[in-house]
């Protein structure tokens, strides 16, 4: 008696709910979802049913629906009515009932435990909570945490507290939330009714955000029972997951407006500003067009439903208890921007990992195999490079100093000129440019920021072979891998050349191997005959032809030889493929290198009408000496492309990927017959130049080395694979073979590694501490600075020598012997090869060098002097005595010829390694020609920008310039263009092009650069345009996967 006494006074005791289920009259689950309502144990619970449909109810829903839950009450509604707006019907006055305490709202797609509404229940009661929201698991797999609630960050996105397929381990229970699940919601009916209910305006996924952003600013609490436990069914309607691109930036926009006052309004306008500008620039950059609509459309469409959202502010305002920016996490700024802009941020485990979990993953790695290869190379290369990184590349080869203003880079490159040779209109490498804006941009010292990324082309093309070998195996191939490319000298050789050339190659020939195999797609880096491995993300093949073309334009951009030792890739992973006894993937290699080539080519698209034009293909080869021979089978063998150390251990590699054919099985012995097969066609190119069988120039052996280090240094991973996979099988022999293999790979490995080692010890690598211009300061003329006047301009320098050790690019003079002109000390923008052509100052200046040599004159001082050579310089080391190691003498004749010529005179006891004459017959590059004596008068001259000269003219008379192209250039006097004179013209001079001047008259020289940069205007528009579609049909394949 007294029991049943005590039970009714707790349920007449226990709160009100009203459960509100709000669903599809064409639900398949709708008898699943209605059972896990009728068997709920909290007493006092009562049923509204809101149907959704076109038709009305039939009689079987009815009958379901009564059956199941006899007391209930229906309502259905016709048309496309949202959520909100449905729920809201609980605020109508015939269905206000004042005994109801909570509203339970639900969605159709999720079943509630027995004990769900009871634990909620209990929950709100005990910590006086507003709203509540249940722990909501996978359907499918009911181990797996669905829906935990989330958290909102600073811009009102929200942020799930647990990720999707995690597993529930009551790892996120008790955790704080600012927003219940959106299935399931049971909130005070008191609080429903004083916020009047859902925003109308805000549908599915933010409702449940809203509305909990809400009454946590009038001062209600938003907490998870976590005991209370229901299963999602459904996944995202298809409907707003097409459209949460859309949805989201309107949503988020509407929420901010809505909760926040007078300073802090004013300052979310402005990041909703940036943040919509950032929206629509990433959406059309990725693809997203959705998200740019949702972004660009945001204003109007909260412009439109102002009087609404005017509505929700004055009823917010009226019981405003709490700021917003209380309301949202304390994650870091950039994250909640990120997640505002683009729709996501990083959380959970996967690719877009906390940076936390991320520094963790990256932990364990770098105790593995992988890792500790990583960080030991990482120690010695920078041990090695130490005075590099510290005091600068030394000026030698093609390592010169770079413009005094970085930006000149970008300026030589967009007006299409610069001063090599008396002057060239030729295409400059593409990433000039790109180099000369990062060093304007970039803090610090230029030269040894320049001397930072010339070094880092070791590590980024080890990298890259890490990156190209991953989806092989595991920590030990990358490990072997990676040393093996590092232990090949050629780096340090060029490091110690002065070569910038296959240092660019040697940092970018792995990546490009890696996009090549990948378009191919045979497993591991496919599909095609097995699983993808680690790291491979398959695409389409249009996808993958358009990122293996941007990745082969970024190294013909540093030089257009990268096409060679891109062609000996493709070449071997052709080859290799129909030799390996299979055509698999034959086709889509094919196709997407073909592909590849012509996107490169769109992207150089001035440097093909170059060539189309008139100019040699082998003239984008530097003029380096290669003498028949010179290597032979050791220095191939070894790799042996300089005087690095002592690399006689080199071949010892081969060793190592010998073993990718000897115990390489299946998949392992495919790939290994391939990577044989680059290092076979590598070999060749090198022998085939060795022999002299190489028609025109000839590239630098480096250059033809790199593609035989990648097929090394991919086989030698593939051999680390076989041997601890292939050779696992238990056997006696297979066990004896195992230990023998190891031992005898990690033998030659670890002596092949010897020579790096002990080139590490004087910190540069063997590099010279001196340079050619330590030595010629003291008779060349300082370079003018930028506005700073001088008389008839900078003067020139003719370089004679074995082309390797100039420092600038020179043209054929002999077989051996190379000549260059620059104006003063050469710089970096003198470094690329070019074609003659018709350069007059360059033809003229070589014939009177010519015919010095051959006794027909000794006034070759006079013509030289016309074109402002001031300095004429024997070159026969890449460094001054005793710094150098490289030394190549010149035949005596030259310096006999020179010393002939009676207005040419010699510097005495600067430095063996250069034998400089000084012109006594020189004129300035800037002169006026006297009308009265025809004296050569300097003019001043004050460069004032890349094309720009100031001239003041020192008398009467006829100004000329000797800057070549001559129809290249115009004269403006006071804004206005004057008419030039061409040779022979009365008033000007005999042969060349002249103008009129007055003394003390001021004028501007400018170069006519508009060809050049309607030519680059076209190509910056096409790398827009093609980055823009490689990541559009990207993307494209990514929302296919979701």
């Amino acid at each position: 008696m007294e029991n049943n006494e005590k039970g009714n006074q707790g349920s007449a005791l226990e709160p009100m709910v009203k459960a509100v289920l709000v669903a599809d009259e064409n639900t398949l689950w709708l008898p699943e979802v209605l059972d896990g309502l009728a068997a709920q144990d909290h007493k006092k619970l009562e049923f509204l049913l809101l149907l959704r449909g076109n038709e009305k109810t039939t009689s079987d829903i009815e009958d379901l629906v009564k059956r199941v839950l006899p007391t209930s009450q229906i309502i259905r509604t016709t048309g496309k009515v949202n959520y909100a707006k449905l729920a809201n019907l609980v605020l109508r006055n015939e269905l206000t009932d004042s005994r109801d305490n909570f509203f339970l709202f639900l969605k159709d797609d999720l079943i509630l435990d027995a004990t769900c509404v009871r634990r909620m229940v209990e929950l709100a009661v005990g910590s006086n909570a507003g709203i509540v929201g249940p722990k909501v698991l996978d359907g499918e797999n009911p181990s797996q945490l669905e829906d935990m609630g989330s958290v909102m960050d600073n811009f009102y996105s929200p942020v799930g507290r647990s990720e999707k397929g995690e597993n529930d381990q009551g790892q996120h229970d008790g955790k704080n939330i600012s927003a219940a699940p959106e299935s399931a919601m049971l909130i005070r009916a008191d609080l429903f009714r004083a916020i009047e209910g859902y925003d109308t305006e805000v549908n599915s996924p933010d409702n449940n955000v809203e509305i909990c952003l809400r009454s946590h600013l009038v001062g209600a609490k938003v907490v998870l029972a976590s005991n209370s436990v229901a299963t999602r069914i459904q996944i995202q309607p298809k409907f707003v997951k097409s459209n949460i691109d859309v949805l989201r930036p309107r949503h988020r926009l509407r929420m901010a407006l809505a909760s926040n006052f007078g300073v802090s309004l004013i300052r979310n306008i402005f990041e909703s500003i940036l943040i919509m500008v950032s929206g629509v620039v990433y959406g059309l950059v990725t693809g997203r067009f959705a998200l740019t609509w949702g972004h660009l459309s945001s204003v109007w469409w909260n412009l439109k439903r102002l009087k609404s959202l005017n509505s929700i502010r004055g009823r917010t305002r009226s019981s405003y208890a709490i700021n917003a920016r209380d309301a949202s996490s304390l994650e870091p700024q950039q994250h909640s921007f990120r997640r505002a802009v683009i729709g996501h941020a990083p959380s959970g485990t996967g690719p877009e990992a906390l940076t936390r979990i991320r520094f963790h993953q990256l932990w364990a790695a770098l105790l593995g195999p992988g890792g500790i290869a990583l960080l030991v190379a990482a120690v010695v290369l920078g041990f090695g490079s130490r005075h590099l990184l510290t005091e600068g590349l030394p000026a030698i080869g093609r390592f010169q100093l770079l413009p005094a203003d970085p930006l000149d880079l970008f300026r030589s490159w967009w007006h299409g000129w610069r001063s090599t040779a008396t002057g060239m209109d030729a295409i400059g490498p593409d990433g000039l440019p790109v180099l000369g804006v990062l060093l304007a941009i970039l803090p610090g010292d230029d030269q040894l920021l320049w001397s930072w990324m010339v070094v880092a082309a070791i590590p980024i093309g080890a990298i890259g072979v890490w990156r190209l070998v991953r989806p092989i195996g595991g920590g030990r191939s990358r490990a072997v891998a990676f040393l093996v490319y590092l232990s090949i000298p050629l780096p340090y050789d060029a490091l110690k050349e002065g070569r910038l050339t296959p240092l660019a190659i040697y940092a970018l020939l792995p990546w490009l191997a890696k996009r090549m195999a990948v378009s191919q797609g045979v497993s591991p880096y496919g599909s095609i005959g097995g699983q993808p491995g680690p790291g491979v993300k398959e695409r389409t093949q249009l996808t993958d032809g358009l990122l293996t073309g941007l990745t082969l334009a970024l190294g013909i951009a540093f030089d257009p030889v990268f096409l060679i030792p891109a062609f000996i890739i493709f070449i071997g992973l052709f080859v290799g493929s129909l030799l390996s006894g299979t055509t698999s993937g034959i086709s889509r290699l094919l196709k997407s290198f073909c592909l590849s080539l012509g996107v490169a080519s769109l992207l150089h698209f001035p440097l093909i009408i170059d060539i189309s034009t008139g100019r040699s293909a082998s003239s984008l080869i530097g003029f380096e000496a290669w003498k028949k021979g010179s290597l032979g089978p050791s220095g191939v063998f070894n790799l042996d492309t300089g005087s690095f150390s002592n690399s006689s251990f080199t071949w010892l590699l081969f060793i190592v990927a010998a073993f990718a054919l000897m115990v390489g099985t299946g998949r392992h012995l495919f790939l290994g017959v391939r990577s044989w097969f680059i290092i076979i066609v590598g070999f060749c190119s090198v022998w085939f130049a060795d022999q002299g069988w190489w028609v025109g120039r000839t590239p630098e052996e480096e250059t033809l080395f790199v593609p035989l280090a990648v097929g090394l240094a991919w086989a030698s991973a593939i051999a680390a694979a076989g041997i601890g996979s292939d050779l696992t099988n238990p056997t006696p022999k297979k066990i004896y073979l195992r230990k023998i293999s190891i031992g005898v790979a990690a033998l030659a490995l670890g002596v092949s590694a010897i020579p790096v080692l002990s080139g590490s010890l004087d910190g540069s690598w063997g590099a010279p501490r001196k340079e050619l211009s330590s030595v010629l300061s003291f008779v060349v003329d300082q370079s003018p600075a930028k506005g700073e006047p001088s008389r008839g301009g900078e003067n020139r320098i003719v370089w004679i020598g074995e082309p390797s050790i100039l420092p600038a690019t020179s043209s054929v003079f002999t077989e051996d012997v190379g000549l260059a002109i620059t104006d003063g000390l050469p710089d970096i923008t003198d470094q690329w090869p070019y074609q003659l052509g018709e350069n007059k100052g360059a033809l003229e200046i070589r014939k009177g060098i010519a015919k010095a040599i051959a006794g027909d004159t000794n006034r070759l001082g006079e013509t030289l002097g016309k074109w402002g050579v001031k300095h004429l310089v024997l070159v026969e080391g890449v460094a001054p005595v005793p710094y150098q190691e490289r030394r190549f003498d010149l035949p005596s004749f030259y310096e006999a010829a020179l010393t002939r010529q009676l207005d040419l005179a010699r510097t005495e006891g600067l430095n063996s390694a250069v034998t400089i004459f000084e012109n006594t017959a020189h004129e300035a590059v800037h002169a006026v020609v006297r009308d009265s004596n025809r004296k050569v008068v300097p003019a001043e001259v004050s460069r004032i920008n890349w094309s720009d000269y100031l001239v003041v003219s020192g008398a009467d008379g006829a100004f000329r310039w000797m800057l070549e192209p001559a129809g290249s250039w115009r004269i403006y006097n006071n804004g206005s263009e004057t008419p030039i004179l061409r040779a022979g013209d009365e008033g000007g001079l005999p042969t060349r092009r002249s103008v009129r001047v007055a003394s003390e008259s001021a004028s501007l020289l400018q170069l006519d650069g508009s060809a050049s940069k309607a030519r680059h205007r076209l190509q910056i528009a096409l790398l827009i345009i093609i980055f823009l579609v490689t990541n559009w049909s990207r993307l494209r394949l990514d929302k296919a996967e979701l």
